[in-house]
This record gives structure tokens, sequence and C-alpha cells, in this order.
């Protein structure tokens, strides 16, 4: 009888372990559709990263092209401080008469904002660098009151405004660097006619070759 028992219980515990077993390989298909589950959550992270890093990617294309839009070709933006661009010394050599030239920034537009820009000058001479609107570049001037013709060499595109009828206050407007500006040299402020205008419009040339490189990098 001992014998029997211990065959049954023999049996019994290997019932029971075949019971386990098979309770475990039951517990265990959970268990891996748990990590299957876990996987194609993770997979559903990795492509919400991916999206992130996409929408990541855009908003850094967007930010380069504005800085692009500000800056120069070398990357760097241009100064606030128009009037450390030029030197007394650069100043007084264009335009023919002694210094020492000081600068001075612009008074604000008409509704109270900045205007970027300087005018170097002594108590008989003065040079002024000043910024203006892409409208105001492109617009054409009466021919009747003012010529208008094209100049080479200076930034991307320029042109010399003079008055009828004698040539008197030239003006070069020339653009760089995605901006506009208005470049004038009075040689003598009590000289209001044309005797100093053709010294006047070179000056303004060698000034704008000097500000050009300083405007684009």
């Amino acid at each position: 009888m001992k014998a029997h028992h211990a065959v049954v219980a023999a049996l019994l515990l290997g019932l029971a372990g075949c019971s386990s077993s098979g309770a475990a390989a039951q517990n265990t298909t959970p268990a891996t559709s748990a990590a299957a589950t876990s996987v194609a959550t993770s997979g559903t992270s990795v492509t919400t990263s991916d999206s992130s890093v996409a929408t990541t990617d855009s908003s850094t294309t967007a930010s380069t092209t504005a800085a692009a839009a500000t800056s120069g070709a070398g990357g760097q933006a241009r100064t606030d401080d128009a009037c450390t661009l030029l030197t007394s010394d650069q100043v007084a050599a264009a335009v023919g008469t002694p210094g020492p030239f000081t600068g001075a920034h612009e008074d604000p537009a008409s509704d109270g904002s900045p205007v970027w820009g300087c005018t170097w000058g002594t108590h008989t001479s003065y040079a002024d660098i000043r910024q203006v609107t892409a409208a105001t570049f492109a617009s054409t001037p009466d021919s009747s009151d003012i010529t208008v013709a094209p100049v080479s060499g200076i930034g991307d595109k320029a042109r010399l405004d003079t008055m009828n009828p004698d040539g008197r206050n030239p003006e070069i407007l020339f653009t760089v660097g995605g901006a506009y500006y208005d470049l004038s040299v009075t040689v003598s402020r009590s000289e209001l006619g044309a005797t100093n205008a053709a010294q006047e419009a070179s000056a303004e040339r060698m000034l704008a070759k000097l500000l050009v490189p300083k405007l684009s990098s």
C-alpha cells in the first residue's frame, strides 16, 4: 500500500507539475503580448520622436532663412552703430576737407521709429549714410527735376541722382545684403550750387566702396 501511495503521490506530483507548467505556459502568452504591446508602443514613441525631429528641422530651416534675410554673406548681422563703419580719416580723405569728422546718429523718422545711419561732419563738410525703404530705392524721380544715372561696381545695384539743370546735390542710392541705402556728401555747407558737385559725387563713390563690404559681411 505504501508503495502504491508512493506511486499515486508521484503521479499526483507529476500531474501537479504538468498543471503548473501549463499554467506557466498560459501566463507566458499574456507576458509576450504585453512585451509586443510595449514594443508597439515604443515604435509609436519613435515615430512621434521622428515627427518632433522633423518639426524641429522645419523650425530650424525657417529660423535660418529669417536670419539670412537680415545678415550679410558672411553670416554676420550688420552693426547697429553705423558710425563705427568709417573713421574720420577715411571720410576726410574722400571728401577732401580737413577733419576731424565726428559721427552722429540719424534723427528718428516722423513716426518716431529709429533710422539706421550716421552723419560724419565738421563745421564745413559732412558725409551721410542712411537706410531707406525698398519703395524709395525703386521709385523713379521726376525726370524734369532729377537726372538718374546707373553706377557700376557698388553693391548689388546703384544709381546716382543729381538735380537739374546743373547736377547739384548728388546722391548715390545702392542696395546690398537685402537692404537699401542713400549716401550723400556736402563739401561746403555754404555752397548750395553745383560748384562742388563733381567732387561730392566722387567722394560718394569712394565712401560707398568702403561701406559695401562692411554692409555685406
